[in-house]
């Protein structure tokens, strides 16, 4: 329960924040919903503590500390198996005003066979990005393919999501694949909690990784607490592990199944 006691003030921070760069921390597991179900998902991340800088709709140099990040998603079951998504994001640093940054859709999640057929339990993700051109000064689409594995590991939940990113558009278009990761792994608090630990890496192309120091690396600590059957919500601190991390990221996620 002294977990308990630690993560409770992050989530009521998480509350009443505002939000990192429209990419929130999440490993997304192997399940899919139910034909004709819907969810809705909130996203919020906040950068408590950063030296880094960003380019923000013209403004160059523009602090990431004090950053929110929110976006809202929408989830809808087409059969057992495959399930599409749309994300609409929105970004406000400290300072400046709130903007919508981009759309986020033709999200696409199919599992394959049964839980515990294999393995591994595998599914795929595709997600196309649109972003607003005077966001980052480019019309830089994007699509992303994510390989999602999980597994249960004693009674925890081990999920891994390889990922793998190329721009269509704009000056960046001439870049290989870019690889990040995401990993996660989760257990059984009390009935309502269950305590979690999540890694994340962006590294560069997948031919030209970056040098370590300029590769973004978090390790996060997380609790998961079961409102009601169908709410649930999710809070932690990314802790940033390279130069061109941020240093403190907290994050909220909370997910409605209708």
């Amino acid at each position: 329960m002294r977990m308990v006691r630690y993560m409770l003030p992050l989530m009521l921070l998480a509350l009443v924040a505002q939000p990192a760069l429209a990419r929130h921390f999440k490993v997304y597991g192997y399940g899919t919903l139910d034909p004709g179900e819907i969810e809705l998902v909130y996203w919020t991340d906040y950068v408590w503590k950063s030296d880094n800088k960003m380019y923000y709709f013209g403004t160059p140099n523009v602090g990431r500390q004090g950053l929110w990040a929110h976006t809202l998603e929408i989830e809808y079951g087409i059969t057992d198996r495959f399930m599409l998504a749309a994300y609409v994001d929105f970004e406000k640093p400290s300072g400046e005003d709130f903007k919508y940054v981009q759309t986020r859709i033709i999200t696409a999640r199919y599992r394959f066979g049964e839980p515990g057929a294999r393995f591994f339990d595998t599914a795929v993700y595709v997600e196309y990005y649109l972003p607003d051109p005077s966001y980052l000064g480019m019309g830089k689409e994007a699509i992303e393919g994510r390989l999602i594995l999980e597994k249960d590991i004693g009674g925890k939940t081990l999920r891994l999501n390889p990922r793998l990113e190329k721009v269509l558009s704009g000056p960046d278009v001439q870049e290989g694949l870019e690889f990040e990761y995401g990993a996660s792994l989760y257990g059984p608090l009390t009935d309502r909690f269950k305590w979690g630990l999540e890694l994340y890496g962006a590294m560069g192309e997948l031919v030209n990784f970056k040098t370590p120091r300029k590769q973004k690396h978090y390790i996060v600590p997380a609790l998961t607490y079961k409102i009601s059957k169908a709410l649930k919500w999710n809070v932690g601190a990314a802790l940033g592990l390279t130069k061109a991390s941020d240093d403190v990221v907290i994050k909220s996620l909370l997910e409605w199944e209708l």
